[in-house]
């Protein structure tokens, strides 16, 4: 009895809702300030655990590779030296793929406005200052939109350090996944933003509001961006019908209005990189993607095994572990609140469905109906909608564990019992039927019986509500950082540049002006970084000619589609450096692109390929086929080229512009015409389509003014 009378002044003191008050009263701030204190705490320990370098970048454990070398640091490097070294805007990129758009592809973030933080910072710095930042904005967006939907200080400050650390998150990062993070850390603003337009009282301010953080998504990734407005789209849906709006007309056209103006001041604000999207969607290899290769890194049934045992180590695309503590706390909270969170429950089902691919009817049927989904490949990434989800409801459930008072005793302590019950004997069955079991895993699987020991606890008034809140919260982030430190680590460039050094100087000494690599033997990051145009790369944003015509000329046939030019075809256990060891390149056609030398792990046997030398274990030949060419680039989308011998024709005019591809002026639609016999040409990226996207983006937000000013007016 003493107990319950100790209990209930908490209660009625804590619990906002038995007095009528909000979660914003007077001890948010410093609420707010020991959370971002913990926020603080946890993170750092995340750096500290995998190794943290600044002058590093994130690799997964033993991985060979890193979008974040591999890409994103060659972007944020040539942005950084068109604008600072050539004091221009960067239309255009002649290092990779032959030639390629670089404004217009979304993964080079040129519109995402974090990203112009390279003017200021070296490439490195600026990505994991930019990969800190995102992290940080997710945990404060987590806690502010939990805070916002009820959540107390406590346990929004579990969902706000649980959600940043989530498995899926920090794979993606190990991964170089960059993109996903900074996307993935608007994810519960977008939510916060929803929640504060689809109130009665909303103004036009949280339509702006909403405007600018679904903007802001967008820009960070275009493809995570669809998953996070789908659900941002039924949540708003949910709380209209819910709240009953829909009843009252004068306050449906208001909410009709500030939707409308929000998400015309989004299509406003990321206009310039919609457009261009749009204008070359249809020369893309994208565009006619089939379904076995659009449902690449599904999720496979027994993937899911790996929700209880989390996969230390494993790969990014397929990290389903969202913390065994956290799937017991989601459990609890659908199973004390059905009727407020089986919703949610439905949503992380319906996201699991989608992840399997051609495995899952939804799937199946979704991008049978609407081929243009098949753009977003790899639906794994649909589980990053759960990576948000699960910490939430797990935050509830811990709520819900100290709050819920009005089961007798008898009963919590049956509920208790059976949670933790079951919980070990599952823990107990996985050590039994996965012998080979890793032993961080096996303590891993310690997180079940354990939360579930402290719920009980907490049920049974053995803990103070307070205590068990940190207890729990405190299990979680120790879950989370357990399998984390097995994710991530960082390496210098003495790891993944440094050691490429000499093959680079030994090609520009030679006067190179593009390279081949049929076996990647020349990494992008190497190339970036000491100017060498490649006439393959690693890239998703590629233009359909340029993949036919690089078919041909280096006799690598793409089996369905592929991120890399040429293709890494490898059997079995090989090693990259191995890939179209049998393909026979053709000298001449790539003479055409202006490829001046092939680089290989291995030797070439091919006419007018003449070997020049061997650095390290790489073959280096010179293409005798490649017609003498002099490039004066005037900046990043500027190329004048000069035919220095007696040979003729558009082929040679067409390559050495790097604006295009094999063939006619017409073939790939160069800015510029060809003319046969002249010795000199011209070519320059216009900035046609940035012109475009501002136009539409300015007509975008005067009709996203008009809507909000209309929707006002409706309410007087």
């Amino acid at each position: 009895a003493m107990r319950r009378l100790a209990w209930r002044p908490y209660r009625r003191i804590r619990c906002g809702k038995r007095l009528g008050m909000s979660p914003s009263s007077s001890a948010r701030e410093p609420a707010w300030r020991r959370f971002g204190v913990a926020l603080a705490v946890a993170l750092l320990a995340l750096l500290a655990l995998t190794g943290f370098d600044p002058d590093g970048l994130p690799f997964q454990p033993d991985a060979l590779f890193s979008d974040a070398a591999t890409s994103h640091w060659p972007s944020a490097l040539f942005l950084r030296r068109a604008v600072l070294d050539d004091g221009a805007f960067p239309l255009w990129r002649p290092l990779l793929l032959g030639g390629q758009p670089f404004a217009a592809n979304p993964l080079n973030k040129v519109w995402y406005p974090p990203q112009w933080l390279a003017l200021a910072l070296p490439p490195a710095i600026h990505l994991n200052t930019l990969a800190a930042l995102h992290l940080v904005l997710a945990g404060a967006g987590a806690w502010v939109w939990g805070r916002a939907t009820g959540l107390r200080a406590g346990s929004a400050a579990l969902f706000g350090l649980a959600y940043p650390l989530a498995p899926r998150l920090v794979a993606a990062l190990g991964a170089g996944h960059l993109d996903l993070i900074y996307a993935a850390a608007w994810f519960p603003w977008v939510l916060w933003a929803v929640w504060r337009v689809t109130r009665r009282e909303a103004r036009a301010r949280n339509a702006i509001l909403l405007g600018v953080v679904a903007a802001l998504c967008f820009l960070a990734d275009v493809r995570l961006s669809a998953y996070v407005f789908v659900t941002a789209t039924a949540y708003g849906v949910g709380r209209v019908i819910a709240s009953g709006m829909w009843r009252d007309r004068r306050a449906t056209i208001h909410l009709g209005g500030r939707l409308v103006g929000g998400a015309l001041m989004a299509a406003g604000l990321s206009a310039p990189q919609w457009v261009s999207l749009l204008l070359v969607r249809g020369e893309l290899s994208r565009g006619d993607i089939s379904l076995a290769d659009a449902a690449f890194g599904a999720i496979e049934p027994a993937g899911w095994a790996a929700l209880l045992l989390g996969d230390h180590g494993g790969g990014p695309e397929t990290m389903v572990y969202a913390g065994a503590s956290v799937l017991a706390l989601a459990g609890v909270a659908i199973l004390a609140r059905p009727r407020q969170l089986a919703w949610w429950g439905a949503v992380v089902v319906v996201a699991a469905l989608y992840a399997m691919g051609e495995l899952s009817p939804l799937w199946l049927a979704l991008n049978r109906l609407i081929p243009a989904l098949r753009w977003w490949r790899v639906p794994s990434r649909a589980w990053l909608v759960a990576a948000l989800v699960l910490p939430y409801l797990a935050a509830w459930g811990a709520q819900v564990s100290v709050e819920r008072l009005t089961v007798g005793r008898v009963a919590r302590l049956a509920l208790a019992a059976a949670i933790g019950g079951g919980l070990a004997c599952a823990a107990t069955a996985a050590f039994a039927l996965v012998p080979p079991l890793k032993l961080g895993t096996a303590f891993g699987v310690l997180a079940l019986p354990v939360t579930a020991g402290t719920v009980a606890l907490a049920l049974s008034h053995r803990l103070a509500p307070s205590h068990a809140l940190a207890l729990l919260t405190a299990i979680v982030v120790a879950d989370l950082l357990w399998i984390d430190r097995t994710l991530l680590e960082w390496r210098g460039a003495d790891e993944w540049l440094e050691p490429h050094r000499p093959l680079a100087e030994f090609l520009l000494d030679d006067d190179a002006i593009r390279v081949y690599s049929p076996s990647y033997s020349l990494p992008q990051q190497a190339a970036a970084y000491w100017e060498i145009a490649q006439f393959g790369g690693v890239d998703p944003f590629q233009r359909a000619a340029f993949v036919d015509a690089a078919a041909v000329a280096t006799g690598v046939r793409p089996e369905g589609y592929s991120v890399t030019i040429p293709p890494l075809h490898v059997e079995g256990d090989a090693q990259i450096s191995e890939a179209n060891r049998g393909a026979i390149p053709d000298a001449e056609r790539l003479g055409a692109w202006l490829v001046t030398h092939v680089v290989a792990a291995y030797p070439l046997d091919v006419e007018e390929l003449s070997f020049i030398g061997q650095v390290g274990e790489v073959y280096v030949y010179r293409n005798e086929a490649a017609p003498a060419v002099t490039l004066n680039w005037n900046g990043p989308n500027r190329v004048t080229a000069r035919l220095l011998d007696d040979t003729s024709g558009p082929l040679y005019a067409v390559a050495a512009s790097g604006l295009g591809g094999m063939g006619a002026a017409d073939d790939l639609g160069l800015p510029g015409e060809v003319k046969p016999g002249a010795q000199s040409w011209t070519f320059a990226a216009e900035p046609d389509e940035i012109a475009l996207g501002v136009g539409a983006g300015i007509a975008c937000l005067l009709l996203a003014g008009v809507a909000l000013w209309g929707a006002n007016r409706a309410t007087r």
